[in-house]
This record gives structure tokens, sequence and C-alpha cells, in this order.
């Protein structure tokens, strides 16, 4: 478990916080890219993909992924893991469904309500 405090009963680490936002946001974009190169790369996206759904650390891993230091891989996370996407219209916004992450989408105007990439839920109007 992570050290520090608690906040709606898991645990508080920004940079974990981030980590888990910014997996959230481009796990389509990430499993497509790992699916691209070795099996070893998609099974530990798998394994990411598992401990950030459970809201357990994931940094550590997110550097294995990325062969980056710890350091480099919190920068990593600032610019995103595969690119920057396409804009999205901003007049409604969501949260993470759980309050695990910081993450923040942006619905579509008459579409479907966005999810959480990660455990499939419907992410909760802002």
């Amino acid at each position: 478990m992570l050290a520090g405090p608690r906040r709606r009963g898991l645990w508080v680490d920004q940079g974990e916080r981030e980590a888990l936002a910014t997996v959230c946001e481009e796990l389509p974009a990430l499993r497509e890219e790992v699916g691209r190169h070795a099996g070893d790369r998609a099974s530990l996206l798998s394994r990411i993909e598992a401990e950030a759904a459970a809201r357990r650390p994931i940094l550590a891993l997110l550097g294995q992924l990325l062969g980056t230091t710890p350091e480099d891989t919190r920068q990593a996370l600032g610019a995103g893991l595969t690119g920057a996407g396409p804009g999205r219209a901003d007049e409604e916004q969501f949260g993470c469904p759980d309050g695990g992450c910081d993450r923040v989408a942006a619905g579509v105007p008459a579409g479907p309500l966005p999810t959480c990439a990660l455990t499939g839920r419907t992410m909760r109007r802002r």
C-alpha cells in the first residue's frame, strides 16, 4: 500500500494519481502501441492494467515499460504516454468513477458518457 493520507478509501500519492489518470486516458492507444512489440511488453501492460484497476502503485511498472528512471517516467507522464489526441468537446466534464485519479474527460455532445478504460465504469459528471 502507498503511505500517505487517504481520500475516499484510496491512498493519495499525487505521482501515482497522475500516472493512473494518464494510463486511463491513453489506454486504448497504449494497447495499440504495445501490440506492435514483443509479447513481454504486452504482459507488462496487462500487469499495469491489473494493478491500476486495483488502485495499486504503477509508476515503477510504467518505468519498466517505458525503459525510464522514476524521474523520467514522471516527466513522460506530463507529456502523455503515446502522444496527444484530437481535440474534445469541453462543455461537460467527467471524472474518475471512484476518485482514484484526477483524470477529467469531456463528453461528446449527444454521445455516450466517457468510461474508465481500466474499470469499464461510467465516469462521474463534475
